[in-house]
């Protein structure tokens, strides 16, 4: 996110969109509730955004930049294994089986407004922006010598995004259904991964 998107008013801004989210849902959340609880005018929000659509995507985006972060900061402190980068980035993706987290639900809101050409273009964006973080990992594995080189590091990342988004979508379609928990995709990342 750009530096305009580090200051007070804007994560005010976030941070009262996700608990309205988490109190009313996505399609219940409106500009005027995110103006009256966060004390923002009008003019404020459409400083940062153009339409409710796209804070929720910006909300979204947060947390795919939290991923990122976490495994950075795994691999910034040296570690010289597949466990360690791979442990960070499944620890960051443990939220995503919780039928509760509020970027599952926004996730499902902007893809059934997908053909709203912005929204379409937003999902496009963080599909992309997911494969090419993936693809950057399993690169730096590689080039680490901690992944084998011979794997294909962009079907790959492809793999992982699909399985990501798809563990979105079950999380809310059918919530009872634990069919892969953290550990499971952990597992599932590190055998296919691993020089084993």
């Amino acid at each position: 996110m750009s530096s305009i998107h580090q200051n007070q008013s804007f994560q005010l801004l976030l941070t009262v969109t996700e608990q309205l989210i988490v109190e009313k849902g996505c399609h219940q959340t409106t500009l005027q509730d995110i103006i009256k609880r966060s004390g923002l005018s009008k003019g404020a929000i459409y400083h940062y955004v153009k339409s409710k659509d796209e804070l929720l995507g910006l909300l979204l985006r947060k947390r795919f930049d939290q991923i990122a972060a976490e495994f950075y900061q795994s691999v910034n402190q040296g570690e010289q294994n597949l466990q360690s980068p791979l442990a960070a980035i499944s620890n960051a993706l443990r939220h995503i089986h919780d039928p509760r987290d509020v970027t599952n639900h926004i996730f499902i809101y902007l893809l059934s407004k997908k053909d709203d050409p912005a929204i379409g273009e937003m999902l496009r964006e963080i599909y992309e922006r997911s494969v090419r973080n993936s693809k950057e990992w399993i690169e730096l594995g590689i080039s680490s010598g901690v992944i084998p080189d011979s794997l294909d590091a962009e079907k790959t990342a492809i793999l992982f995004t699909v399985l990501t988004f798809g563990i979105r979508v079950q999380s809310i379609v059918s919530p009872q259904t634990y069919s892969f928990t953290a550990e499971d995709v952990y597992q599932i990342m590190y055998q296919t991964l691993s020089k084993g």
